[in-house]
């Protein structure tokens, strides 16, 4: 079967029931999309709470308005700004690679997900971290990404992209401040709990090796793999 072949299978799993569809997105809070081949599974956690441009915690510049332009892969993007154009890389999740030595079909597949959810929006809010050395200017990352939060239609993208299966909660530099951990977190665990995306029986990266690599001996988050309950 062919790398486009099959990341259209992938897309068709991962979006079972209309949770890729084009249209707005739906809030968080009201669940997922529905899967009619199986029921929803709890997780033991709440619902992942709704994050708003409103509830950026320290360390976050104002949100700004943004357009988008387009998707490099799932957790980085070209945006349109008052003052010229941004690549943002996404906090707090990190997906398969699209491109290069590393890509992998799902990581193909993830690419036109986010992008549609972006291109479907009406209105798209970008909050930078602060850089640690001037907390008046963004972070970057080595390749000059401006290290961001991402607010389509007034809730944050990374709690869409974790909740669906398109990545887990990435934590390799720590976790951030609340309320943005629990929404994440708690978005991994619905997505692991119900078997989305990179959670499904089968999928082909070793998630237990990856989530050991990004946690290590952090305890800010737990990890399901040592049989760590995400919820008390």
């Amino acid at each position: 079967m062919s790398r486009i072949s099959i990341a259209g299978a992938l897309v068709a799993l991962v979006c079972s029931g209309g949770a890729c569809g084009g249209g707005s997105n739906s809030n968080l809070d009201q669940g997922p999309s529905p899967d009619l081949a199986r029921p929803f599974v709890e997780s033991g956690c709440p619902a992942p709470p709704v994050v708003s441009p409103d509830d950026l915690p320290t360390g976050y510049l104002p949100a700004v308005s943004a357009n988008f332009d387009y998707i490099v892969d799932g957790d980085t993007a070209h945006f349109l700004f008052a003052d010229g154009e941004r690549i943002s890389r996404f906090l707090f999740v990190n997906t398969e690679e699209s491109h290069g030595a590393e890509t992998t079909d799902f990581g193909v597949a993830t690419t036109p997900i986010v992008g549609g959810w972006l291109d479907a929006g009406t209105e798209i809010r970008i909050a930078f971290q602060r850089d640690s050395q001037d907390p008046t200017m963004p972070r970057l990352d080595p390749y000059d990404r401006w290290l961001s939060l991402i607010f389509v239609d007034g809730e944050l993208l990374q709690t869409r992209i974790v909740r669906e299966g398109l990545s887990a909660y990435y934590t390799q530099f720590g976790c951030p401040p609340s309320p943005i951990h629990e929404s994440l977190l708690y978005a991994e665990a619905e997505a692991r709990a119900n078997e989305r995306g990179i959670w499904a029986p089968g999928h082909p990266t070793d998630y237990e090796q990856v989530l050991g690599s990004w946690i290590g001996n952090r305890t800010c988050r737990p990890n399901p793999f040592d049989n760590e309950p995400y919820c008390k």
